[in-house]
Parts: structure tokens; C-alpha cells; sequence
């Protein structure tokens, strides 16, 4: 009988529990996999990327909602076939800063926010040319991006989180964990 009653106070705490809103000192950090439509060499679609990302709240309320400041890295590949046959699998790392503004709904166990980005991409990516040469080039480049997201929490610190942008990745989901 006392591991039922000691079962169920467990059980009714978690899930009355509201989740953890953003807050200013909260630390929050993702971990998900994600589409990427805008990067693909030759024509091919990847695997990923997969992204971690780390956030902190900066402020109180400031207008309708509070602002996050943080970044992450990201990693994709991209497997194809160069039309002579030979396989190779080309490459992108990011490392990436973010800033997020997250709005102020009074939803519980919700955190719907937007933001904006940049990011250095280290890309790995295949040529070929017509007298068959082939290979890879490695290149640095600067990209910006701009996305929206909701976090749904199912404890004070795990939740899962989306989000859709334009610029890096167009779709990403996965865990949060705040603390």
C-alpha cells in the first residue's frame, strides 16, 4: 500500500507540474535533427542536420516577452553518385549565434518564440568537371537566418521543441532541457 500512495504522489506532482517558462538566468539547451533544403550540392538531399544548441534568458519582461541570447553547432552530410559512377559524401559543420525573443502567452507548459541568427559554415562539397575530374573543395562561408519555434514541456526540465526558418535549416525538432 505505501509504494501505490508514494507511486501515485509521484505521479500526480509530474504531471501537474507546468513546465518551466523561459526566464531570465534559465538555461536551456536543445538537442534535434533537422531538414535542410537550402544547402545541397549537386542536387542531392542530406542527412541532418543534426544541431545542439544552448540559450539563456538576459532579460524580464521586456514588452510582450523576453529575450535569449545563446548558439550551437550543427552537422550535416550529403552521400551521392558523380555521373561516372563513384560515390563520395560531401559535408557541412556550422557553428552558429542566435538571439531569440520569446513571447509572453501565459500558455503553461508552453513557450512559443522567434529570433534571428548567423552562422559560419565549414562545407565540405564535391565537383566534377567534364574531363572527369573530381574531388572536393573546402570552403568557409557566412550565413544569416531567421526563425520561429514552440516548446512544449512535459516536466519543469524536458520538454520537446519545432521550429521552421529560412536561411539555415527549414524544419527542426527535437528535446529541450532547461535548468
Amino acid at each position: 500500500m505505501k509504494k501505490y500512495l508514494i507511486f501515485a504522489i509521484c505521479a500526480l506532482s509530474i504531471g501537474s507540474s507546468y513546465g518551466q517558462d523561459f526566464v531570465k538566468g534559465g538555461n536551456y539547451v536543445t538537442l534535434g535533427y533537422g531538414f535542410d533544403p537550402y544547402y545541397r550540392p549537386l542536387g542531392n538531399f542530406g542527412i541532418g542536420p543534426v544541431v545542439a544548441t544552448y540559450e539563456r534568458g538576459i532579460t524580464d519582461i521586456l514588452g510582450i516577452g523576453r529575450i535569449g541570447a545563446g548558439g550551437g553547432v550543427s552537422a550535416a552530410f550529403y552521400p551521392g553518385t558523380y555521373s561516372n559512377g563513384l560515390t563520395y559524401t560531401g559535408s557541412r559543420f556550422s557553428i552558429m549565434g542566435r538571439g531569440t525573443y520569446h513571447f509572453e502567452f501565459d500558455i503553461p507548459k508552453m513557450d512559443v518564440y522567434a529570433g534571428a541568427g548567423f552562422a559560419v559554415n565549414i562545407d565540405k562539397e564535391p565537383y566534377y568537371t567534364y574531363s572527369w575530374n573530381y574531388g572536393f573543395t573546402n570552403r568557409v562561408r557566412f550565413s544569416h537566418y531567421a526563425f520561429a519555434g514552440i516548446r512544449y514541456y512535459f516536466t519543469d526540465l524536458f520538454g520537446v521543441f519545432a521550429e521552421v526558418g529560412h536561411g539555415h535549416r527549414a524544419v527542426t525538432g527535437g528535446m529541450v532541457f532547461a535548468f
